[in-house]
């Protein structure tokens, strides 16, 4: 039983940090920056449905991350029972990897989204420029920003 409780307990963490470590995209409203706007060449209808887009996405992610903690929470929950249920134990931890892959799955069909509004040119651009700044900041380099003169 105890090796079963350590191993439920490895896997998550494990498949928590390999979720953090997935996502590698600029979060926020990005193209609201006038710098990478311009160097993005975006009009104004495209920020117009760049912020529809992030509006509609951002209300879905809410709620899909609201089931990942439900969820995990319920694993807790079981977890935590002085008597252990394992297929109980395993049938939640499948709800919770399910709720898991619906938010990456969320997070994913932003990214597309932004991909079909801003094009394939400029999304390699914007994923350079997410690399650039990215890097900067794990160098803990200040000054100018990565799209001041950047890739």
């Amino acid at each position: 039983m105890k090796k079963i409780l350590i191993t439920l307990a490895a896997v998550l963490w494990l498949c928590t940090q390999g979720f953090a470590a997935a996502q590698d995209a600029p979060t926020g409203k990005w193209w609201r920056l006038p710098r990478v706007a311009k160097r993005l060449n975006l009009s104004q209808e495209e920020k117009k449905k760049l912020d529809e887009l992030f509006t509609q996405s951002r209300r879905n992610l809410i709620r899909l991350k609201s089931k990942v903690e439900e969820e995990r929470f319920e694993l807790e929950d079981l977890l935590e029972k002085e008597f252990l249920d394992e297929s109980a134990v395993m049938e939640q931890f499948r709800r919770l990897e399910k709720a898991r892959n619906d938010l990456a799955e969320g997070r994913f069909r932003f990214l597309l989204g932004v991909r079909k509004i801003i094009g394939f040119e400029r999304f390699e651009l914007l994923k350079g420029i997410y690399r650039h700044f990215r890097q900067r900041a794990r160098q803990g380099k200040t000054g100018p920003r990565p799209w001041r003169g950047g890739p």
